[in-house]
This record gives structure tokens, sequence and C-alpha cells, in this order.
């Protein structure tokens, strides 16, 4: 459980030492330096550093009228109101930073992504209005397995404006998704027998997203809204074609 507290406060914006100390404090009641650094195991001199800024942020307090300095954690519905300031904060200042964003509207933007960052981009994908895909489910099981269900959830709230449309390799695999997904508003057709993907071809929101679905793991996303209309041609072209 504390290791998990531990990541959530690093993801509020504590070190992962400030963590452990906050942690460590709200277990003893109230301690001084020398309690704090055994329970959470961390120097006394890195102790005393860490306090003076949590105190300095206001998450840690001193305790007045004691010989020996002892210290106390606040109440930590603190984090979480501070966080949702920050979040109302940045929502508010969110026009100001697309503007900025958005300046080089000539220029394509490009981003590359590993690990839990391809996973970010699908979380995207879900809230776009419409995206196409040219992707085979095989390699998605085997690297992506999670991606390959969420879908299927997502798909059945029938949130997007428009249906989701996905070109696939003709495999039992491509086959069996497609026969799941009936019902719902995205539609599936099967590229000719013996093309197979081993990569995923993501467009959305004048985006392409490459996804590479072998062993090293990684998405390419590409803003542009040349090479999303130029793509978006060539997908309709496999469209046409394609068996449903």
């Amino acid at each position: 459980m504390n290791e998990q507290l531990n990541k959530l406060l690093q993801q509020a914006g504590f070190t992962e030492k400030e963590a452990s100390t906050y942690i460590a404090l709200s277990e003893l009641g109230s301690g001084t330096v020398t309690d704090i650094s055994q329970r959470a195991k961390l120097k006394r001199s890195i102790v005393y550093l860490i306090l003076e800024g949590l105190i300095k942020r206001g998450y840690v307090s001193s305790m007045p009228d004691s010989k020996i300095n002892r210290y106390i954690a606040v109440d930590p519905t603190k984090i979480f109101n501070d966080l949702k300031d920050t979040v109302s904060n940045f929502k508010d200042a969110l026009p100001a930073f697309l503007a900025i964003y958005n300046q080089s509207l000539w220029k394509p933007k490009i981003n590359y992504f590993e690990g839990e960052g391809v996973t970010s981009v699908y979380r995207q994908i879900e809230h776009a209005k419409q995206a196409l895909f040219i992707s085979s489910i095989a390699p998605f099981e085997k690297y992506l397995p999670g991606e390959v269900e969420n879908w299927f959830t997502f798909a059945k709230k029938q949130m997007h404006v428009l249906g989701n449309m996905h070109l696939l390799a003709d495999t039992p695999a491509d086959r069996e998704f497609g026969r799941r997904l009936k019902g719902t508003k995205e539609q599936v057709r099967y590229l000719p027998k013996g093309m197979t993907m081993d990569m995923d071809i993501s467009l959305f929101d004048n985006k392409v997203a490459l996804t590479s679905l072998q062993d090293h793991i990684f998405i390419v996303v590409i803003e542009s809204r040349a090479l999303y209309n130029s793509m978006k041609t060539i997908f309709d072209l496999l469209w046409q074609q394609s068996v449903k």
C-alpha cells in the first residue's frame, strides 16, 4: 500500500524521498527527525532538508512548545485541494497554451513516445471525433493486449460522434475483432488476402500516428493537416477496395 501511495504522491509533484517522508510522518502521527529518518529509511541530513521544503509548501508543520523539534503531517486533503486548484488554473490557461502551441501551423509537429507514452496516445484517440485505422489485431494482442480489450469496452459505450473505421488484415484474429464490434458504430473491413501489418497506422484530429508492433514498442505522432489529408485519401482508396 505504501508503495502505491508513494507513487501517487510522486504524480502529485512530490519527489520519491518527499513522499517517503510524508508517509512516514503520517504513520507516526508526530515525530522527531530521528523518528522520521528511521521510519522512512533516509539519512537524518536528508530528512532535515526535505522537511524544510515540505514546511514551505504547507504539507508539514512543526509542533510548538517542544524541547526537541517535532513535526506533524498536514491533512492529505490539502494535497487534494491543491491539485484541484492546479487543474482548474491550468484549464483556465489552456487556451493561451494552445495559442502558443499552434502558432506555427505550417510546420508539422512530431512527437515520439515509448512505454506508457504509447498508451497515452491511444487514450487521446479514444476521444477523437473519428479515427481511421490500418492495422492487424494479432500483433496488438501480443504486444499491447490491454488495448484490444479496452477498445471493445470503449466502443460499446457508443461515445464517438462518428463510427471509427478499421482496415484490418484478413486473419482469424481480425475477423473475431470485427465480429465483437457488431452492434457498435465501429466499421470494419479487411485488406486483400495475404496483406499483413506489423505497424498500426492511426489517423485522427489532423494527426498521423505510426505504432511499431514489434519487440520494441514505440509510436510516432505527426500533426500535419496536409499529411493527414494525403493519408486519408490513401485510406479511402484502400477502403473502396477492401472486403466488407
